[in-house]
């Protein structure tokens, strides 16, 4: 079963150097130790938050009625819907893009789907909330996993200023600051096979595979 994230959860993500160290106890009488695990899955950056999914897209052979379900186990001539949500990690608002005039994102674009060529973009979908894209695969798909990453870009953002009160000289004054910095377009890209170690990586059976049609 591939893994779910609520907005609520994604906003509660502690993102940068996450790390989670299991210490042992040690005294006289008693000893713990802990097993080493795998190192969490980390979706985003500072600037960013985000989780990616797939579902089986309506209308799909083998879908169930007319909505969508969580699926990363598809064969060939099924669609897989990818689907990305997140938060400004600056802002506290959720990933957004056209065509709402508060757009946050400038880009989503998926990468090394086989077969797809050029990159495809992910198009924002007023209604759910998502950035989403349907990759309708065929007989002469790749089969196996398939190692796919998503590039999500947020849009450039000008400084924004504040005015707050200082004593300077014994005397109060208000003074212009800095309330948030500005910042060039930023990058993170997710890829459920990890890019290296220090990320982490989900187990095989929660990657995109793609099976051989019957």
């Amino acid at each position: 079963m591939r893994r779910m994230f609520t907005h609520a959860a994604i906003s509660a993500m502690v993102l940068g150097a996450m790390t989670f160290v299991g210490a042992g106890v040690a005294s006289a009488s008693t000893t713990t130790t802990t097993t080493p695990t795998a190192p969490p899955f980390q979706s985003g950056n500072r600037y960013l938050s985000v989780n990616v999914d797939t579902v089986m897209g309506s209308g799909s052979p083998g879908s169930v009625g007319a909505g969508c379900y969580l699926a990363n186990n598809f064969v060939q001539g099924q669609t897989v819907v990818f689907r990305m949500w997140g938060i400004d990690n600056n802002t506290g608002r959720p990933l957004t893009g056209s065509p709402l005039t508060a757009a946050n994102v400038q880009s989503v674009v998926i990468k090394d789907l086989p077969g797809v060529s050029p990159n495809p973009p992910m198009i924002y979908n007023t209604r759910d909330g998502y950035f989403t894209f349907g990759w309708k695969t065929s007989t002469a798909t790749a089969t196996g996993i398939v190692p796919f990453k998503v590039t999500v870009t947020l849009a450039p953002t000008k400084a924004t200023y504040k005015i707050v009160t200082v004593k300077v000289g014994g005397k109060l004054t208000r003074v212009r600051v800095v309330a948030r910095a500005a910042h060039g377009a930023v990058s993170y890209t997710y890829s459920e096979k990890a890019m290296s170690s220090t990320t982490g990586s989900l187990a095989t059976p929660s990657q995109l595979a793609i099976g051989a049609a019957a």
